[in-house]
């Protein structure tokens, strides 16, 4: 049996060092792996960001490769369409997790850092140049 994909994005954070966030930085991981796999950055970050939220969402679908894992969409290579595809159809997902934390933080886009590794760089990329705002 499969798990089926979030409709909603999920993960670990880190809230500011100091009040209200100003700033929000959001980590997309690789595939296979899951929030919990970049979030420690943030710890790091915070001494220079103390007032950033730290966010790192899980990707929406039970990885086919390593079952522990998440994958924003999946990966065969058989298909050299399959990663335009795969960002397309992950970017409504992740848009309403954003609209949603900015929404929740009184923030704006220009308040909006993506940081992605591997499948999470395609991501960064694809939804951060395209965002309406």
């Amino acid at each position: 049996m499969t798990t089926p994909p979030q409709t909603t994005l999920t993960g670990p954070r880190l809230a500011p060092r100091s009040g209200a966030p100003k700033q929000l930085v959001v980590f997309l991981h690789g595939y296979g792996a899951d929030g919990r796999d970049l979030i420690d950055i943030g710890k790091q970050w915070q001494r220079i960001l103390p007032e950033a939220a730290f966010l790192s969402p899980h990707a929406p679908e039970p990885c086919g490769m390593a079952p522990t894992g998440r994958q924003w969409f999946p990966l065969s290579m058989r298909d050299p369409h399959e990663r335009w595809r795969g960002v397309t159809q992950a970017q409504p997902t992740l848009d309403a997790f954003l609209d949603a934390e900015l929404e929740a933080a009184g923030l704006d886009d220009s308040k909006l850092a993506l940081v992605g590794f591997s499948q999470g760089t395609m991501m960064a990329l694809h939804v951060g140049l395209r965002r309406r705002r």
